[in-house]
């Protein structure tokens, strides 16, 4: 299993290195192509991911308030704890708050149970992007802009994704090929933007990371099973639940840190060291998971 966990894990490893040493070379303004990720290739990517995919509102509830509930109640652990993280609460919170459960989340936990696991899965997935870019961006960046719920893009693309899943609309052939096109752009720029970003970094901020990291780390551990004693979930979705408490911080926490100047590499080497350390949260989230 560990083998397994580093084939999915050590791709972005890699990618990041490549833009690590281009970034030490050249020395690239990427803030236009990060926003131009996050804004087009991200909103193609969801919509194409979830349109695709079986999703059942209904029998979701009790397995959507658990991974709401893990979240908000992270963020509440991490709150008065991020005076210990070396960073602003800023940066720490949202990488606190939200995984990689794309990337990283959904591979694992197909892997770990197979079909079945998909749908809890894509729960997790359109939870996460839905509160990532509004909760999580309005404490990035400080304040509340409701213009981020009614007017973002990935807000728009979680829902018309569901949509279009429920009501099983098919695109056009050549529609469908120029989203999934621009999706799949998303996952290796973005990791090569973290790399970049990282090349700038100082031994300060990797000290910061690996701090903030294993913090992280050890909230989320007593959030989920805070969790789990008030919503009892069984089988795949509790297991898929504890799964998503042991992934490593979201990449597009390195992303709106950038938009919003927010500490960037310090959230950027959070990131990458959150990875690194989850070589070891991750064996001991599925050992949990199946005991």
């Amino acid at each position: 299993m560990f083998t397994k966990i580093a084939a999915i894990t050590l791709p972005i490893f890699a990618l990041a290195l490549v833009g690590f040493l281009y970034g030490r070379r050249i020395k690239p303004d990427l803030a236009g192509a990060n926003k131009l990720v996050v804004d087009v290739a991200l909103p193609a990517l969801i919509f194409t991911s979830l349109s695709s995919k079986t999703f059942d509102p209904i029998s979701a509830v009790p397995f959507t308030g658990a991974a709401i509930a893990l979240i908000v109640l992270t963020g509440l652990i991490a709150w008065p704890l991020s005076r210990f993280s070396g960073t602003s609460r800023q940066a720490f919170l949202p990488c606190a708050m939200f995984t990689n459960v794309g990337p990283v989340g959904i591979p694992l936990i197909a892997l770990a149970y197979g079909p079945q696991g998909l749908a809890p899965a894509v729960v997790l997935l359109v939870i996460s992007n839905v509160l990532h870019f509004t909760l999580g961006a309005g404490v990035m960046s400080g304040k509340v802009d409701w213009r981020m719920v009614y007017a973002n893009p990935l807000v728009w693309a979680t829902v018309l994704g569901v949509g279009s899943s429920q009501l099983h609309l098919a695109l056009p052939a050549w529609l469908d090929t120029s989203l999934a096109m621009i999706g799949s752009v998303l996952v290796p720029m973005m990791l090569l933007s973290l790399g970049t970003r990282l090349a700038t970094s100082k031994v300060a901020d990797a000290r910061v990371g690996a701090q903030s990291s294993m913090l992280i780390g050890l909230v989320r551990f007593i959030a989920v099973f805070a969790v789990l004693g008030f919503i009892p979930l069984q089988g795949v979705e509790r297991g898929a639940l504890i799964l998503f408490a042991c992934l490593p911080p979201a990449v597009f926490n390195f992303l709106l840190a950038d938009k919003f100047q927010v500490a960037p590499n310090q959230v950027a080497s959070t990131v990458i060291l959150g990875h690194v350390l989850s070589l070891v949260f991750l064996p001991l989230g599925i050992w949990v998971a199946f005991s």
